[in-house]
């Protein structure tokens, strides 16, 4: 429950728990609150100490909520990326130009060596460099 801070007719603050619907109808004026010495009480808005405090309970925290999450997450990558390698289909590039399939990437970097030039055929450079490393 909340903690209101109300002021008495001799300037005294009092600091008291209330539920919230009391709140209200304290605010609203169906309910008044006297002191011990049957003073009406003037409510006082003090933001005082605002504050609140996680903690963790039955579930857990925002902490351990967070650390779940990623081990999920980091178990669940591991699996997938296990089943990627297992269940895809190892695809490779196929030797074309313009359409027309060839043997080798080496021979479409000759090809286009000699129609567009070296610039063009310095594209070709990576895949020919792994179709060497492979064979």
């Amino acid at each position: 429950m909340p903690i209101y801070t109300f002021r008495s007719p001799n300037g005294e603050t009092l600091r008291q728990r209330m539920s919230i619907a009391d709140y209200e109808a304290v605010k609203a004026g169906d309910k008044v609150l006297l002191d011990e010495n049957d003073n009406e009480l003037a409510l006082v808005f003090d933001p005082g100490q605002v504050g609140f405090v996680l903690k963790d309970g039955v579930s857990g925290g925002w902490m351990s909520k967070a650390q779940k999450e990623n081990q999920y997450r980091k178990k669940r990558y591991a699996e997938m990326g296990r089943r990627q390698r297992d269940h895809a289909p190892r695809t490779r590039l196929v030797p074309n130009y313009g359409g027309k399939l060839a043997d080798k990437w080496s021979d479409i970097q000759d090809h286009v060596h000699s129609t567009k030039g070296a610039a063009a055929a310095s594209t070709y450079d990576k895949v020919v460099a792994e179709e060497s490393r492979g064979s």
